[in-house]
């Protein structure tokens, strides 16, 4: 059943979206709701919307939400936002074993040359490790770069490199063929992406996984990929890179900050 396979989204998702998903209407769903006993589509939706957000909150947090869908309109949008980072954040940090995140960081940290891969909109993330993780790791390259595509920038890479890609469903074709290539020449490959069964193809040796679900708020409107759970493991792991990395690492973060002030690159009111 939809609910017990999908409890996220359930609790997320508008009458409307589970209904289109489960390919019944949003009566039947109201009448399920009745058959178990709830006086309302709303009331055995309630339990699933607040563990999503008390898993990452607390009370407080869970009761701000409830008042803002009894508002109404923008405020009922906010709160389904709020529900959405929460959910995809925690469901982030939750599932994804500290193992792998560990194994990810040494693996970068030995690697000739680590190449950030990503297209669309995984691109901004991409450039976000790149500009913080830069000032531990010299090595990092994005790919694509300015005007040319993941194959061109991935030309030399080989069995001591690393390559990083994003890619979310449907998967971009540049990203993949990349990430083809350098598989086929022995390089490392760890993948974030929002579903373990899509990167099973591309054999990665770290797969990390994160929700992209966001609220649906208007008839016919697809909506857009959230990337706040991609973000937070990028967090995770630069957090561990720096961690886990030779004293130089740290030391090297301290003079790129000393040098951005040096430089005057902060505004000074």
């Amino acid at each position: 059943m939809f609910i017990i396979d999908n409890p996220a989204k359930f609790g997320m998702k508008s009458i409307r979206d589970c209904a289109e998903a489960t390919s019944v209407s949003t009566n039947t769903l109201v009448r399920l709701a009745q058959k178990l006993g709830f006086d309302s589509y709303n009331q055995l939706r309630e339990p699933f919307r607040a563990a999503l957000t008390a898993s990452a909150s607390n009370s407080n947090t869970t009761q701000w939400v409830n008042e803002l869908y009894d508002r109404g309109g923008i405020e009922r949008v906010r709160a389904d936002t709020a529900t959405s980072v929460i959910g995809n954040v925690t469901e982030a940090l939750r599932h994804n074993e500290a193992e792998d995140i560990e194994k990810a960081a040494e693996m970068i940290l030995g690697a000739r040359n680590v190449y950030l891969m990503g297209t669309r909109a995984p691109y901004t993330l991409i450039h976000y490790l790149y500009y913080v993780g830069r000032m531990a790791l010299p090595n990092l390259i994005v790919a694509p770069g300015h005007a040319n595509s993941p194959v061109d920038e991935i030309l030399t890479v080989g069995a001591e490199d690393v390559v990083l890609a994003v890619s979310i469903s449907p998967f971009s074709r540049e990203t993949i063929e990349a990430c083809e290539i350098a598989k086929s020449r022995d390089a490392t490959l760890i993948l974030m992406s929002d579903s373990t069964a899509n990167s099973l193809p591309l054999k990665p040796d770290v797969t990390l996984i994160s929700p992209i679900s966001t609220p649906r708020n208007y008839k016919d409107f697809v909506g857009f990929d959230s990337f706040v759970g991609f973000f937070a493991l990028s967090e995770w792991l630069l957090t561990a890179l720096i961690e886990k990395g030779a004293p130089d690492t740290k030391q090297r973060i301290q003079t790129f900050n000393e040098y951005r002030k040096e430089t005057n690159v902060f505004w000074k009111s």
